[in-house]
């Protein structure tokens, strides 16, 4: 971990890196950024910059809008797919000497607090899919399947990506060809929730430059074809206590895994707003396309919305398939830990794991059916009550708007089985 922010600057000048992003993450869980020359970017990196909040979605009105961004030097990445020139320095914004309330990633870094607190540590890892295709409606590239050797088409813009997975600062990962034609995934490692919140997004970044150097699009939209899988974002949850994995077994699941599992069980209809964040991830959430659609768990069982990972009967973490690669992934995380955590602390018990096929299961609790439904679960939901209110009220506001365009032009009833120019306009570029 760098020292302070007169260290980062040092080691990036003597990298040659000539410009530095400093990175705002907004309430879609986007990046924002300003970009310094790298002389002038040391007072940044120490002092921190200066930006407009009203000019950025829900962050602030126009009368209050003056905010500060200071520089988390242990959050740095370079951009070593275009040469090295460049490097991402992630920031939290500050409202005098708080963090302020509307940026997310201050929001995860106060659940994380508030976990450590308790006496625990939680890792997260993501499993990141997504599809590398042409054009806008967009053409899938190849006919491949799950672990089939890549086609001649996606071969240059994966091992790009490969080289400079590592090489940018994000860790050592592993990628292969998903079920679905042109789909791919790629693991984030397991670490603190906030370091794999910021890799997701530099992997999302540099996964689209590398694809549009090749005429390609890499799309992080969940459901970009009808008919076949969509891309998910299954997030891998462990708790730990005194350097002791409180999941780790053999055979049986713990007793604390099952109370998490538990936790997130309970929030996860409310939790849909921000883990299935968009019109397009309810057109993902159907049966038998690998994505969860009843509230169930189970283990190594890939229908059920918490998945136990059971190779070899070794068991060391859960797996939540409901993400999808839109969602904000600071929010995501910070309302996942939370549910998880609530469950330990709680004790709470989760009905029977699954074995069958959850699709085929009747009278079983179900997530929403759309976007609207689920931001009406998440409004006043335990959930939202744990984030600060500002926030969840801008984030109804963003998303509400979101649902009410889209049911302006189409019928959900009629359009629910139809990717519509809507979408790709909306998330084919940008989820």
């Amino acid at each position: 971990m760098y020292a302070d922010g007169a260290d980062v600057w040092r080691i990036l000048r003597g990298a040659g890196v000539k410009y530095v992003n400093f990175v705002i993450v907004d309430m879609y869980g986007r990046p924002r950024v300003e970009v310094e020359p790298i002389d002038m970017a040391r007072d940044a990196l120490i002092g921190g910059i200066n930006f407009d909040g009203s000019s950025i979605p829900a962050y602030a009105t126009v009368n209050k809008s003056d905010y500060v961004a200071v520089a988390d030097p242990s959050s740095v990445y370079i951009e070593t797919w275009t040469g090295g020139k460049s490097a991402y320095v992630f920031t939290y914004v500050m409202e005098g000497s708080k963090h302020s309330p509307m940026d997310p990633r201050g929001v995860l870094k106060a659940v994380i607090e508030r976990t450590r607190a308790l006496g625990y540590d939680v890792k997260v890892g993501i499993e990141v899919e997504y599809f590398i295709v042409r054009g806008s409606p967009p053409q899938l590239l190849d006919s491949a399947g799950y672990f089939d050797v890549v086609a001649p088409a996606h071969r240059p813009v994966i091992e790009e990506i490969v080289d400079n997975i590592s090489a940018c600062g994000i860790g050592s990962s592993k990628t292969h060809h998903e079920v679905a034609p042109s789909q791919f995934e790629m693991d984030i490692p397991a670490r603190d929730p906030i370091k794999v919140a910021d890799a997701m997004l530099v992997f999302k970044i540099m996964a689209r430059s590398i694809a549009a150097k090749h005429g390609l699009i890499a799309t992080f939209m969940p459901k970009p074809f009808w008919g076949i899988n969509g891309s998910g974002a299954h997030v891998h949850l462990s708790v730990w206590r005194d350097g002791r994995n409180l999941f780790a077994s053999s055979g049986e699941p713990t007793e604390e895994l099952k109370y998490a599992a538990a936790g997130i069980l309970e929030s996860a209809v409310s939790m849909s707003a921000v883990v299935a964040p968009t019109v397009n991830s309810y057109k993902r959430l159907v049966p038998h396309h690998e994505a969860p659609t009843r509230i169930v768990w189970g283990l190594a069982n890939r229908s059920a919305l918490v998945r136990v990972p059971y190779y070899g009967g070794r068991i060391n973490r859960i797996e939540y398939r409901h993400p999808d690669p839109s969602m904000n992934p600071y929010l995501a995380l910070a309302v996942v830990t939370l549910s998880a955590i609530r469950g330990i602390e709680e004790r709470r018990e989760p009905p029977p794991p699954v074995t069958g096929v959850a699709y085929e299961l009747e009278g079983v609790e179900q997530l929403p059916r759309h976007l609207g439904e689920a931001l009406e679960r998440f409004a006043g939901s335990n959930v939202a009550r744990e984030l600060p209110q500002q926030l969840v009220d801008a984030y109804l506001r963003l998303k509400r708007a979101e649902w009410e365009s889209y049911t302006s032009k189409y019928s959900w009833d009629r359009a629910w089985n139809v990717i519509t120019e809507w979408e790709y306009e909306r998330y084919l570029l940008a989820a």
